[in-house]
């Protein structure tokens, strides 16, 4: 079903786009590298900043302090290569309800992202966030990072051979990914429909601003999860990834306590995003995927 995936009037423009890195230390640029000024690094002059304690005596400026009677340190130009994480849930909830294709939707952002940072000559990797693999040797389900558009045909064949299960514990692992990733800083988006405990996406976030990553958050829903209810009265629910069960009878009270529970659950996860600094959207898999890519993604600074 991915063969023909994109159009080639919109793979030309998602080539007009690049993917946003705002960390403060970071500036883009065409050709997939960022500057980072650092103190005594001696490849390229970039500007001078007060002297604090502990700052090496060598990159002092004295002609200034002799003119300003001002304590000034040296900072140089440091190019390193900027890399672009595109992790995919793969957790069996993305398989449900059915009829939503929430994983579909979800592998077509991917994908799209993904080709936009290869545009770029973005480093750029697709991993399943999933259980670990103890057969591979990494212990994730990845893709190699790739630099030109051509390594979107790799990619294209993983996601399509990507099958959600189990569960996945997001915490345990961001922790061992960011540590396996450690030399590989730049922008991570996280695409899962995110149904799990606060806790633990707050958690995996705070790991990631600790490690200096930027961070995006794509929430991937679908109509019959959004309202479940429709023509239904009473019957048997199953968690999908914990096989617990319950019979259940849809009243009225029960469809408001679930869509309270649902806005207070979707509100959180942004609010919380919004708290740090982390751009968020909330992709229903019932909107127009191009428009959402061309358009939304860019209004929010996902990408420009």
């Amino acid at each position: 079903m991915f063969r023909d995936l994109f159009k080639p009037i919109f793979l030309r423009r998602l080539e007009a786009l690049s993917i946003v890195c705002k960390k403060a230390a970071l500036v883009s640029r065409k050709g997939g590298y960022v500057f980072v000024n650092k103190k005594g690094t001696s490849i390229e002059f970039a500007d001078y900043q007060a002297y604090n304690p502990g700052d090496d005596f060598r990159y002092i400026d004295w002609n200034l302090y002799g003119r300003l009677d001002r304590l000034l340190v040296k900072t140089f130009k440091e190019e390193i290569e900027l890399s672009v994480h595109i992790l995919l849930d793969t957790s069996r909830s993305m398989l449900f309800p059915e009829g939503d294709r929430k994983f579909d939707f979800a592998r077509k952002i991917a994908l799209a992202l993904s080709y936009i940072g290869l545009s770029n000559q973005n480093s750029t990797r697709v991993a399943a966030l999933t259980s670990a693999h103890p057969e591979i040797r990494s212990g994730f389900h990845q893709t190699p990072f790739f630099q030109k558009p051509g390594g979107i045909f790799y990619m294209r064949d993983f996601v399509e051979k990507l099958n959600p299960s189990g569960e996945v514990d997001l915490v345990n692992f961001i922790s061992r990914y960011t540590f396996e990733n450690r030399d590989r800083k730049g922008s991570i988006v996280l695409i899962s429909d995110f149904m799990i405990p606060p806790h633990s996406y707050k958690r995996t976030l705070d790991i990631l601003r600790f490690k200096n990553y930027d961070i995006k958050v794509v929430q991937v829903l679908g109509p019959r999860e959004i309202d479940p209810f429709k023509d239904i009265k009473s019957g048997e629910i199953v968690d999908v990834e914990t096989k617990e069960r319950k019979v259940v009878n849809v009243t009225a009270a029960l469809k408001k306590k679930y869509y309270q529970q649902l806005e207070a659950h979707n509100e959180e996860l942004k609010r919380y995003c919004h708290s740090i600094r982390v751009l968020y959207i909330l992709a229903r898999t019932d909107m127009d995927f191009e428009s959402l890519i061309l358009k939304e993604l860019p209004k929010l600074g996902f990408v420009r």
